[in-house]
């Protein structure tokens, strides 16, 4: 369970790791996340050097956290930063340079760029489940305007991450999903508990629009502790699970290198992911994060 948006927390323990191979695509082997909220755009938070730092850290996909749904379908991040507006963008009312920011991404190692729907908070999944059942997903209902106009003006975001914690309406999210797939994204889910729920998911949606979820963020803190990729409840077929793992949890890149090789030797894990970036900016630990993943998950001979 990820905290609430408004959670501040403080990490400063450092660790040395080994160099690895360039990064692959987001469900390549080699695959590593890392989630981020402000840092990632204001810029009395550094946003600039911050995006330079993630775009040359070695990670392979940056999730833009927390993507906030409105019942009248505007899209808001952490309740600081509007996005959308009557099916319109407007996040360079805000923040004029965070388009052109989400490409830089792309210019270093980052393959993927990712927005989250959700967190512990209470609503927005409710709200995607409410406008679903009033409007449909068509090109006349706000939430496809929405979504399309996010794609337009950012095109450099390639999934949604599906953060959903508390609603759980298979309809309409797999309904959700697959016009998310029409407009051209990728499906990531973001579980940490239900994993009945969220196979049908996986599976209904990449029925109707196949490839379209091509990996899914596991949850292996906080409430989800205790989950492991390896289990069988969290086996989603040739999707393949992306063991995501706290820095306060794990206390270090050798720790959490050594929990990823420990996955990847039990159940051949090809990516996994860190929770969050706000923890460790400003610190220079991002790289090391993301060596820690990328060689733990790297198959052994």
């Amino acid at each position: 369970m990820k905290p609430s948006r408004t959670l501040a927390t403080l990490f400063s323990s450092l660790c040395m790791a080994a160099a690895v191979p360039h990064a692959q695509a987001a469900t390549s082997t080699g695959y590593s996340g890392i989630f981020g909220g402000g840092p990632l755009y204001i810029t009395s938070k550094g946003a600039p050097a911050n995006i330079n730092e993630l775009a040359n850290s070695g990670f392979t996909e940056v999730i833009v956290w927390s993507v906030e749904v409105k019942p009248n379908g505007d899209l808001n991040l952490n309740g600081e930063f509007p996005l959308t507006s009557n099916g319109v963008y407007i996040g360079d009312q805000t923040y004029p340079d965070f388009a052109s920011s989400m490409t830089l991404l792309k210019q270093g190692k980052v393959k993927r760029v990712t927005f989250s729907i959700g967190s512990s908070n209470y609503g927005d999944w409710e709200d995607i489940a409410t406008l679903v059942r009033m409007q449909g997903t068509g090109p006349d209902s706000i939430l496809y305007k929405t979504f399309a106009a996010l794609k337009a003006a950012i095109p450099a975001i390639d999934a949604i991450d599906f953060d959903d914690e508390n609603s759980y309406d298979l309809a309409s999210t797999v309904q959700f999903g697959v016009m998310l797939s029409q407009l051209g994204y990728h499906v990531m889910p973001d579980p940490y508990v239900y994993s009945s729920y969220w196979t049908q998911v996986v599976s209904q949606i990449n029925a109707q629009a196949p490839g379209t979820v091509d990996g899914v963020h596991l949850q292996t803190y906080s409430g989800g502790a205790g989950n492991s990729p390896c289990q069988a409840n969290w086996n989603f077929g040739n999707v393949p699970v992306l063991p995501i793992v706290w820095d306060l949890n794990d206390d270090s890149p050798l720790r959490t290198y050594r929990q990823m090789s420990s996955w990847q030797r039990q159940c051949g894990i090809v990516g996994g992911g860190l929770w969050l970036y706000d923890d460790i900016v400003g610190t220079g630990a991002a790289a090391k994060y993301a060596k820690a993943i990328n060689l733990g998950v790297r198959p052994r001979p």
